[in-house]
């Protein structure tokens, strides 16, 4: 049993779309968004880690911390 497979006729067709994405399926509107909000995070992230950049950071030692004595600073 062959079936001839059949084009869509111009009476059948509603709409078609142009543009990025036009006429994907739900998922890769889904796979689109998740791509821009991960671009936009990755952005958001950067302008954090470039804020945080200037702030001083103090070393404790984890031995100095359980004895509550400071760590010894070096001579340069």
């Amino acid at each position: 049993m062959s079936e001839e497979k059949r084009e869509p006729e111009v009476d059948q067709i509603l709409r078609v779309r142009t543009g990025h994405g036009a006429n994907c399926s739900s998922i890769g509107s889904v796979i689109d968004t998740l791509f821009a909000t991960a671009t936009v995070g990755a952005a958001v992230f950067a302008a954090v880690l470039a804020a945080l950049k200037t702030e001083d950071v103090k070393l404790v030692s984890p031995l100095a911390r359980s004895h509550g004595k400071s760590r010894p600073e070096k001579d340069a």
